[in-house]
């Protein structure tokens, strides 16, 4: 009960906030209308298979090795592709003022689609009102754990993932500046592309339901100063999904076995911290994060069932608990040199699980750590970039022990390598 009414006492701060500056709104009649986007090609040989986002665009990490009857890697095997996916088209709109705020609405498409099905995606979309020391945005964009002031200059589309968060979500979120420079955002979050993972529909599919019938919307609360060439920051996140409606009994012995109607919950928290220092040409990023059941933010991790009913085949829950850290170094302008390593650490489960694979509602369940190294070189002319970057990947797979939570036994470094080469033209 406790949730709901923090739940509430947000939304009615926020409510009550437009009311009180409604009174003696502005009226502009012209609405001016920016476009912008840009055309971009991506082509990029891997040295094995890889586990990716995006048709191949997002490489997050790589196979696991598949002996076959000879004992020879089936996942030894290179690829190679090319895809202008990602070309992108944006909106801004500065609409007429509303209770005493600029208002404005932007949206954001692209061509990337899932298993090379190339239709429009919807990116953003948002409309935001915007007082003197606080706004107000409402709609589809980066989830609050992303910070847009704060994610690594990589030539890949991934920005970093999965080593940071890669979330857009439907959200309302409230910013109110403190102090100079130092400001709190508030942000009730909800699921639309970047969806928990669960049992239902299938086993081991996300879905937007386990949230949805959790009622309470993804909670965040971010803090964040910004002083001269320096920005620092922290956050704290709060979900609550429930995985299923009912339970089915597992035995059997039944034909026709009953069902039992189930409200178990698993809740998650999550942290983090950031820093920036933004010179004329060095600009130098670092972010980390303490975080559970992070699979929607195209991380490692999710839960597991904990305990499990025979009977009524009633479940019970406990989440990975994972850390995540990055730090990018960025030098030039005309020629601009980058650097990025990306580490992530399984910290186990916070309760023992269940044995039974299809119980386990993760990424990357298998995996002790993993880390990344992506030097990268670009040459940017006007609008006009050409990058080149190579992409090391090494992750450590073992053996799940569900009876030490989740500990990682004798793992083992699989690599790959990315060579990428991207073209993109500015609009």
């Amino acid at each position: 009960m406790l949730k709901f009414f923090f739940a509430f006492c947000i939304t009615f701060f926020l409510l009550f906030h437009v009311y009180a500056n409604s009174s003696d709104s502005t009226k502009v009649d012209k609405i001016k209308i920016d476009f912008s986007g840009f055309f971009r090609a991506d082509y990029w040989y891997d040295s094995r298979q890889i586990n990716d986002a995006v048709d191949g665009l997002f490489m997050l990490y790589p196979k696991a090795p598949d002996p076959d009857f000879n004992g020879k890697d089936i996942n030894a095997a290179p690829s190679v592709n090319m895809l202008a996916m990602a070309t992108r088209f944006r909106a801004g709109m500065n609409m007429p003022d509303l209770f005493k705020a600029k208002s404005l609405v932007f949206v954001e498409v692209d061509f990337t689609g899932m298993g090379s099905n190339v239709s429009f995606r919807f990116r953003h979309g948002y409309t935001k009102l915007q007082w003197a020391k606080s706004s107000l945005l409402i709609g589809l964009t980066w989830h609050p754990m992303f910070i847009s002031d704060v994610f690594p200059t990589v030539a890949s589309l991934n920005t970093g993932a999965p080593f940071q968060s890669f979330n857009r979500s439907p959200q309302i979120t409230y910013q109110q500046k403190l102090t100079k420079g130092l400001t709190l955002s508030l942000s009730a979050v909800h699921q639309s592309d970047s969806k928990s993972m669960g049992p239902n529909p299938a086993p081991n599919e996300s879905s937007s339901s386990y949230l949805r019938n959790g009622l309470l919307p993804n909670l965040n609360a971010n803090l964040q100063l910004v002083s001269g060439s320096f920005t620092i920051g922290g956050s704290v996140d709060y979900k609550s999904i429930r995985p299923r409606l009912y339970t089915t009994s597992l035995n059997s012995k039944l034909t026709n076995k009953p069902k039992y109607v189930t409200s178990e919950r698993i809740n998650s928290f999550s942290s983090m911290v950031y820093a920036k220092y933004q010179g004329s040409k060095l600009t130098i990023k670092a972010k980390g994060m303490l975080g559970q059941n992070l699979y929607e933010h195209l991380l490692l991790g999710g839960y597991a069932v904990s305990k499990l009913d025979s009977v009524t085949g009633r479940e019970t829950y406990t989440s990975t608990n994972h850390l995540f850290l990055f730090g990018n170094i960025t030098y030039g302008k005309t020629v601009q040199v980058s650097l990025f390593y990306g580490y992530a650490k399984n910290l186990g489960t916070t309760d023992n699980f269940v044995s039974n694979k299809d119980r386990y509602y993760s990424r990357g369940m298998d995996i002790d750590h993993m880390y990344r190294v992506s030097p990268s070189i670009s040459y940017i002319k006007d609008r006009f970039q050409l990058s080149a970057e190579f992409e090391y990947t090494a992750t450590a797979f073992g053996t799940i022990d569900n009876l030490h939570k989740g500990k990682i036994l004798n793992p083992s470094i699989t690599n790959n390598y990315r060579l990428l080469m991207v073209a993109q033209y500015n609009f």
